[in-house]
């Protein structure tokens, strides 16, 4: 058995970090309306951070063309709109109990997964040692047979990935929750449009890159998955 787990995940910003103090300060004496205030504020910017490094970020790092800007761009804005304003139904909803309990989950998820003075604490989620063997397997194909080679089987890779990332930070603490069947159905349409938006932007991206770009979005696909001791 390995001694070492792997994670997908990125460096947390300043503000994520202080945002997730003060919720958790505020469970001790602040009222209910200011702890909602703050937990809707604090997902909606967990929300926003997790799509801007697993999505934008790449545009600019992999100098992507124009077409695949614009599906990116449009997607992430699309995933943005139907996430705030599920928070926004679903806070409403959440008892006190509700609330700690959620505190505690995304406290769960900051992990110090290296030395870095520039991101001590990273938002970070296990995957499965299968997982990461198959993109391994799809970005080292990709880098010595040529891109044309692997475009679905990394494909459906990374959107393996997405639905390791939307469990974690969506469906799993939202299922924790006593929310009402109402809720619970309209938080299961809404992970349904996110994961399908999602998927949608990765599978007409990936075709309409070239060899050049491909090759930094391996670089990149590689640079978000990081080792860690058991």
């Amino acid at each position: 058995m390995s001694d070492t787990n792997w994670y997908l995940g990125f460096g947390a910003s300043e503000t994520l970090f202080a945002m997730n103090q003060s919720y958790r300060d505020s469970l001790a004496s602040a009222s209910e309306k200011e702890q909602s205030e703050k937990l809707l504020a604090l997902l909606m910017q967990f929300a926003d951070e997790c799509l801007d490094q697993y999505f934008m970020s790449p545009i600019e790092r992999v100098k992507m063309n124009a077409m695949g800007q614009k599906i990116v761009s449009g997607g992430v804005s699309a995933m943005k709109k139907t996430i705030h304003l599920t928070l926004k139904q679903v806070v409403k909803k959440m008892s006190k109990a509700d609330r700690t309990h959620m505190a505690d989950y995304i406290n769960s998820l900051l992990k110090p997964l290296r030395e870095s003075s520039r991101y001590p604490t990273y938002v970070a989620v296990e995957i499965t040692p299968q997982l990461r063997e198959r993109l391994n397997r799809a970005v080292e194909q990709g880098r010595e047979q040529g891109v044309d080679t692997i475009v679905k089987d990394y494909s459906d890779a990374l959107c393996e990935l997405v639905d390791v990332a939307l469990h974690s930070y969506m469906e799993k603490p939202l299922g924790m929750m006593k929310l009402g069947m109402v809720m619970n159905k309209i938080t299961s349409v809404a992970s349904d449009a996110i994961r399908g938006a999602a998927q949608t932007v990765i599978r007409k991206t990936i075709p309409s890159m070239s060899d050049k770009e491909m090759q930094g979005f391996f670089e990149f696909s590689e640079s978000i998955l990081y080792p860690h001791p058991a």
